[in-house]
This record gives structure tokens, sequence and C-alpha cells, in this order.
């Protein structure tokens, strides 16, 4: 098709310097900056003032100069907001876009295809650790939306940084390293080993949240090292150990690691899932108060392991964890220990793993049980305490609702190790029997325990029948097989019941492996006892 040209429209046209006040409607086209103009007109025109505005091109600066945000609120009907001591205030949109940044503005495209591992790291060493690392104005919430970003290596997470994500399972950071997805480094970029050299700012003030962290080979997620003041929230840690699998060293879904100047405390984790690693939580080192709460563990060979590798000696690695607290979380389809805390292997005598603490837990059927099926002959306890102060209060276990269930059944073996054994104290929650009227010859009271193993059992208890009421202590020392009782308590008048305590052989196996609470009452006008009681261990 021939082009015609019928005629040609000429505007002014120059360097940006030499622009003139242009006529009304008057085009100037600036060619050094590439910028477009046309002119205001006369105020007597109509025009609010005499000048040139700028039409909006590919070399405008309108983000940042021209065009501005106001907050307004959205708030119909009500009150206008201001925003200023005097009047709104107006922001450029460049400003308002920045307050928030994303690592797709470093290039990470998230498609699970791209390799995102050094837009990421490039966005966490120049918002924390590179440009303007000791100006808090820099250190803005780093956004990764909902997508699958793909690393081959290590991010390095540096003090003061903040990642967020649109959610588990939404937003994903995908590991084929063989090393951990995330380890921390100090503000110098040296990691674990090197922390703290030429006096650079150790990891502090570390948050990760909303997402999940996924590896595609038996390796770790999360390595913190020499930290302080560390914030997980709502994360997935996600491997991929399957159910009937073994015990790896190298898969681990978090570690926390010290050395002895730089030790690692106040660490949390809280609202996380933890998910096929062969060892969920894995902590040797020297540090202190770490929490998990609110927290699901599944699918692994160990739960929590702390201590295994503290030697005494090593640096770091003299005194284990200590402080460690899991609470509110629960606990399934583990094959050994839910929590094991190893003895003090090498250590001096006082030092080694301790005061650890398990509070208001569930622990399904599924734990300790080797992957075997509930109640299985190849069980373990599901709290291993093989060091001192460690204590489990008012946890659920389902191990022992079927051990009073399977009682007796020879089909379910009730030789089992109890859900907590080593050194500590088992605190369970308060339960509520009663106890029938005229039961003459020693009535089993629903009360069973694992009776293999030495321990020390006191059972708080209150009975009411009618207007009697008793309280007492009813105590039990247990030493393999055997056991003896004593019942010490107050009452306001004869409740007429008299508890004791005998081993039996609860599943025909061989040998007594059950402790059994029995009672026997008298004659009281049909009147059953009330009993309210509370079971304390020391295991």
């Amino acid at each position: 098709m021939p082009i015609v040209q019928i005629s040609r429209i000429q505007h002014r046209r120059g360097k940006a310097t030499d622009l003139p006040q242009l006529a009304a409607g008057e085009l100037g086209w600036s060619i050094d900056d590439q910028k477009l103009y046309i002119g205001n007109g006369t105020v007597a025109d109509g025009a609010p003032a005499v000048g040139n505005t700028e039409i909006m091109t590919a070399g405008s600066s309108a983000f940042t100069t021209a065009l501005t945000h106001t907050y307004k609120g959205y708030l119909a009907g009500s009150t206008p907001i201001v925003t200023g001591a005097s009047g709104d205030v107006s922001r450029t949109l460049q400003k308002r876009l920045d307050d928030y940044v994303s690592v797709r503005d470093f290039g990470a495209v998230g498609d699970d295809s791209t390799a995102d591992v050094s837009a990421i790291q490039r966005a966490l060493d120049e918002l924390y650790r590179d440009t303007d690392k000791d100006d808090a104005r820099a250190r803005r919430i780093l956004f990764f939306p909902a997508g699958t970003y793909k690393i081959n290596a290590s991010l390095t997470i540096p003090p003061y940084a903040h990642l967020v994500g649109e959610g588990p399972d939404k937003t994903i950071i995908k590991n084929s390293a063989s090393a951990p997805a995330l380890v921390t480094e100090d503000d110098e970029g040296q990691v674990y080993g090197n922390i703290g050299d030429s006096s650079a700012t150790t990891p502090t003030q570390i948050q990760i949240s909303n997402m999940t962290i996924r590896t595609t080979v038996a390796y770790g997620g999360l390595s913190i090292d020499n930290a302080t003041k560390v914030f997980i929230n709502n994360v997935k840690f996600q491997g991929t150990f399957v159910s009937g699998g073994t015990d790896s060293s190298n898969s681990k879904g978090v570690t926390v690691r010290s050395t002895t100047a730089l030790p690692s405390s106040y660490i949390v984790f809280d609202q996380c899932q933890f998910t096929g690693f062969a060892r969920l939580v894995d902590i040797s080192y020297d540090v202190t108060n770490v929490r998990f709460t609110n927290c699901d563990f599944s699918t692994a060979y160990y739960g929590a392991l702390l201590g295994a590798e503290m030697d005494g000696s090593t640096n770091g690695l003299t005194k284990g964890p200590r402080d460690v607290q899991f609470t509110g979380s629960s606990w399934s389809t583990i094959g050994q220990q839910a929590i094991l805390v190893a003895p003090a292997t090498g250590a001096d005598s006082g030092t080694g793993p301790r005061n650890i603490l398990s509070y208001g837990n569930w622990y399904a059927e599924t734990v300790g049980n080797n992957f075997d099926g509930v109640q299985s002959i190849s069980e373990v306890p599901i709290l291993q305490f093989d060091n001192d102060e460690c204590t489990s209060i008012l946890d659920f276990f389902e191990r022992t609702s079927q051990r009073d269930t399977d009682f007796g059944d020879s089909t379910d073996p009730s030789n089992t190790p109890p859900e907590v054994q080593g050194i500590g104290l088992h605190r369970k929650a308060v339960k509520q029997i009663t106890l029938s009227d005229n039961t003459s010859s020693a009535t089993d009271t629903g009360i069973y325990l694992p009776g293999f193993f030495d321990k020390g059992v006191r059972i708080t208890y209150k009975m009411n029948r009618g207007a009697k009421y008793r309280t007492g202590i009813f105590t039990i020392s247990a030493a393999g097989e055997f056991c003896t009782f004593n019942d010490d308590y107050e009452e306001t008048a004869d409740v007429g019941t008299t508890l004791s305590a005998i081993t039996s052989d609860g599943d025909s196996t061989a040998g007594n492996d059950t402790i059994r609470v029995k009672y026997v009452t008298t004659s009281d006008s049909s009147t059953d006892v009330t009993m309210e009681y509370q079971i304390e261990i020391l295991v």
C-alpha cells in the first residue's frame, strides 16, 4: 500500500535546557532526555498557571516527581482523614512504592524453573548487608510473592533480615543443594566458624514468616548459627523423608549452632510445621532459650534430637542445649523418640543438655513405634530424658489410652516402654473415675502404668462419697517387676476406701509388665466413690 504524505506538523524540539514557554496547546520535545511537554496557556485563557506541562513518556520522571499519593483511607461517610499536622501529606509514587520491596524487584521469578538463588541473595545483600547496612531505613521487609523459587545453593541470611511470604505451600523456597536451604551470616557475609570476625555484627533480629522451605535432597532446611533473637512464624519445613525410612545426620529440618564465644539464644518457632526429615530438630550445640510453640511435627525418624553430638571438648559442643521448650504442639508418624535428650557424653559433671520441657503436647499413637503400627513390641519411649532437669507436664499420649484399652489383651502387647523414660518428671493431667460401692475384693481402678522400669509414682487424689471427703497422696515405688505402696491421707469422715498396687502381666507375655492400682470399698448405702487424681512419675 503506497503511503502519501499529505502534510507534516512541526513542533518545537531541542535540548531540555532550551525549552521556552510554549503557547497554549503547543507541543515541545526535548531530544536529550526524551520528554514531551505541552503549553498551559495563559491565566486569562483559564489556565491555573502559566507554564508547560509534561506529558508522560518512557523518559518521564512522573513517578519520582510529578505524580503524588495522599492516603485517604476510603472511609465513606466518615470524617476525612488528615494525614499531616496542618494538612495532607503527599508523597511521590516512587517513594510510596519503595515502602515495600519484592524479590521480583531483584530479578527472582518464582516459576519453579528459573534458578533464583542469585537474585534472592542479591536482594538480601543489598537490603541488609551491603547498602547502608547501618541505616535502619534500608532494612525493609523482603516480600516473596506466591511462587516456587528454586535455589541450588544456601541462601545466607544477614542480621536484621525480615523475609515474608504469602503462606505455606504458596510461597515456596525449593532447595536442591546438599546444604541447608538457609543459613545465618554476619553483616560482612561471614558464616559459621568466622561469624563475628573483624568486629562484624553477628546475626540478630532475624524474622522469617509465611512460607515453605522445601528440600529435594536429604539435607537441611535452616541452620541458625551464632544468632540471637530469631523469630520463625508460620513456616513449613518439608524434606524428602518418608515413613519407614532410616536415620541420616544430614537430613535435619532445623538446627541451631554456636561457638563458645558466640552462643545462640532466644530462638522462637511459632506455628511452624516440620515434616519429612530424618531429624526434624537437631540441636547439639551450646545454645539456650529455644522455644517451639503451637507447632506440628510429623514423618521423621527422630522428632527432636538434643545433644547427640556434644562431646565436652569441641568448640561449641561442651555443654549442649539448655532451656529448650516444646509447648502446645502435635507429634505423629515418628519412628523413634519424639524428644530424645542425649546423655552428657564426654562432658564434665553438671553439663550436658538439661532443662528440657515438654508441656501440653499431643503425641499420637504413631510416635515411638518404629513405624510398626500401634502397640508394637518394637516401641521405644516417646520422651527419653538421659540427662538432668527434664520435665513432661500435662502432655497427652495416645499410648496411655491404648494401654488402658488393651490391658489383658494378648494380641496387644502391654510390655512396651513407658511414655517417658530417663531422668525426669512426668506430670499427667487430672482425671476422674468412679469406684463402685461395696467392692469387697481388690478391683482395678483403670489406672495402668508400665511396670518394668524403676520409677517413683505419686498420685495426688481427692475422694468424695456423699458428704464424706478425703485428700491424700498415694505413692508407689517400682523396681523391675515389683512394687510397694503407701497411702497417706486426711478425711472428714471414713470414706471406706482402700487403695493398693500390684504388678502383673497385662498381655500374657513373660513377666510382669504393668502396675495396676486397685481399690476395695465398704458398703455405704449404695453410694459410689468419686475420685479425682493426678499422677506424677519420677522416671
